[in-house]
């Protein structure tokens, strides 16, 4: 019994009514403080450096676009990633490093000028001769390797590869080392020359080494080769679209100018230096298949035991297991027999160099050099279109909205679109009473000093004051609701 005859019983339901009711308080108090806390505003500058935005998962592969030469570059950064070019891109002066690619490169019909390689890339790859004997090789190309992904309608104007390398070395415009690919509807124009001497190595048009689908591609390429080493005997491959390998070609247009200097065993085709299949005991059906060839490939082979495999389509055939029709060549095998001499596109003893600057139009501007002693011909520097457009909006640009216009060329017709930027929201004329009172103002507030900082702008409107007022009175009742319980306690046991 307690001094006003409150039993223990009575008393421990007040203390359990008591702690009820402190715990409902105490609630909510806090959902008082959680509700001003939520509503402060997130900014995205208050991240600190280097922290991560979430990433978002996407239900399908996201598309890039890319429009210059950092956005090129970039793609090395996500090799697997889908790409699409928006423009034609100046590559001159650009340091190209190749890297391997396993996605899907698609040019939508514009062209990469003037890219210059000189060095492979990092990646090892293993590749076979006649006899199934197995290298460590090199490659270089816009990528150094090509594999589970695709190149389609893009073209390299100017291209430019120029290696030279001790070890096992491929070379090809698009890629040097091709597997489970597809290359369609491009087109390159340009000089790919290899310098090299270790057992194995070779230059295509197209790619290097390799195997895969390459279909409704032309190339205009000047090809070169040279062994530089004369005391070992080496394997050279040389082809219009591929060096060496087993890829599927259909609907190409092939022009070729070849030079191979070897101190080895020379196997230079139109098509494909030697067409054969690997590792040792792959089958396959072949399919080559409505292919033109045009050009000349010149080439000595300083070996004794001799080959000198070279032919309009195919070097040499490893493997008949392929369908072969409606293919066509216009071409020359030309073989000379002094060894002393590197062949070279430009052999003139004095030459005579007159350039001539022709300005982009409706076509790309170049420059062509002429050789004056011997009549050698040569374009380089290649600079962007030019088009004289004849421009239509299509939509006006406002305050809140991008706008558009359309573009026809004069010339040729060809056309284009642009994007009108938003315009800048025009300043309000204030009303003849507002301009008095800001007059009567202006004259009474001195101006502000220049390093005095604004105020960030009120996150919540007119809503602030309200929303403290609701939070004090929420916390005020608790408090109240807390006292009384404790008042009517200490009563009660007295």
């Amino acid at each position: 019994m307690f001094r006003n005859g409150t039993t223990v019983e009575t008393k421990a339901k007040i203390e359990n009514a008591r702690r009820r009711w402190k715990r409902l308080a105490f609630a909510m108090a806090g959902f008082a403080g959680m509700l001003c806390m939520s509503m402060a505003p997130v900014r995205a500058t208050e991240l600190s450096e280097g922290s991560e935005a979430p990433m978002l998962i996407a239900t399908r592969q996201e598309v890039t676009t890319i429009e210059d030469a950092k956005g090129l570059l970039a793609i090395a950064e996500n090799p697997y990633g889908f790409y699409v070019l928006a423009d034609d891109i100046q590559m001159e002066g650009v340091a190209w490093v190749p890297f391997t690619f396993h996605g899907t490169l698609d040019g939508a019909g514009y062209s990469l000028l003037n890219l210059t390689i000189g060095e492979t890339g990092e990646d090892v790859r293993e590749t076979f001769d006649g006899n199934m004997k197995v290298y460590d090789t090199y490659f270089a190309g816009l990528f150094d390797e090509l594999s589970d992904g695709s190149i389609a309608n893009l073209n390299l104007v100017n291209l430019r590869i120029d290696v030279e390398t001790d070890l096992p070395c491929f070379i090809g415009s698009f890629a040097g080392y091709m597997e489970n690919a597809t290359i369609e509807n491009c087109s390159v124009q340009g000089m790919l020359q290899l310098r090299a001497h270790d057992r194995m190595f070779g230059v295509g048009g197209i790619i290097g080494y390799g195997c895969g689908e390459i279909n409704d591609c032309s190339a205009d390429v000047t090809l070169v080769c040279i062994d530089t080493d004369a005391s070992t005997k080496d394997e050279q491959f040389m082809g219009g679209v591929c060096a060496a390998g087993y890829p599927d070609m259909h609907r190409n247009q092939i022009a070729i100018r070849g030079f191979d200097s070897d101190h080895g065993y020379v196997h230079d085709g139109g098509l494909v230096g030697m067409y054969m299949f690997y590792p040792k005991g792959n089958k396959y059906r072949g399919s080559i298949t409505d292919n033109y060839v045009s050009g000349k490939i010149t080439f000595y082979e300083d070996n004794k035991n001799r080959r000198a495999y070279c032919n309009g389509f195919i070097g040499e055939i490893m493997n008949w297991d392929f369908e072969n029709g409606r293919n066509k060549d216009d071409f020359v095998r030309d073989e000379v027999y002094t060894y002393d001499i590197d062949l070279m596109p430009h052999a003139c003893e004095n030459p005579v160099l007159q350039e001539e600057t022709i300005a982009p139009g409706c076509e790309f501007g170049y420059v062509r050099y002429v050789c004056a002693t011997c009549g050698y011909e040569e374009t380089d520097h290649y600079t962007l279109k030019a088009h004289d457009y004849e421009w239509t909006v299509v939509k006006e640009a406002t305050t809140e909205e991008e706008g558009l216009q359309h573009g026809v060329c004069k010339e040729c017709g060809a056309e284009t679109e642009e994007i009108l930027p938003v315009l800048p929201p025009e300043p309000e004329e204030p009303s003849s009473e507002q301009a008095e009172v800001i007059t009567e103002h202006s004259e009474t507030v001195e101006e502000a000093p220049a390093e005095t900082e604004l105020a960030p702008a009120d996150p919540y409107g007119t809503n602030k004051g309200f929303v403290i007022l609701v939070s004090v009175c929420i916390v005020g009742a608790a408090c109240l609701i807390v006292w009384g319980i404790c008042r009517k306690g200490k009563s009660e046991e007295e």
